[in-house]
């Protein structure tokens, strides 16, 4: 065990789509449509293929799975895209939400945050797990 009898790593794989099906079928209708106005709109179905493929990208962190760890040294977050790292020391303050926690390297909340910061989503039954882990080893005096 680890810091205040939090385990010394923690992992876990994030798939929203596959979690949240009824999200994922609302979404593939909103996508599909978008695509076929696009179809009518530009008279063309190279435009309804470049508009999904485009919202497809767009939606990537809910259709396609991820991979964290937290570990002593920091955040790990790999997708298809790659991988991005964070070390704790980088984190000046977290926001958690619904859905996952947002580890911010300001020290107050900043639009900006959500470009540098490191966002990690929480799978069906961790949330609190993850945020105990985070506010351990970032501190939690800076959890927003």
């Amino acid at each position: 065990m680890g810091v205040e009898g939090l385990p010394e790593v923690l992992e876990w794989r994030s798939h929203p789509a596959r979690e949240r099906p009824l999200a994922a079928a609302a979404l593939l209708v909103i996508m599909l449509a978008a695509s076929w106005g696009a179809v009518q709109f530009g008279q063309g179905i190279w435009w309804g293929i470049i508009g999904f493929a485009m919202l497809a990208l767009s939606m990537w962190s809910f259709i396609l799975p991820t991979s964290y760890r937290l570990d002593a040294s920091g955040a790990l977050k790999k997708s298809v895209f790659g991988t991005e790292r964070r070390a704790w020391r980088e984190v000046r303050s977290t926001v958690p939400d619904r859905w996952g926690i947002l580890l911010s390297p300001f020290p107050r909340p900043s639009r900006l945050a959500k470009f540098r910061g490191l966002s990690l989503q929480f799978s069906p039954c961790n949330r609190e797990d993850v945020i105990a882990f985070v506010q351990a080893r970032a501190g939690s005096e800076r959890t927003a």
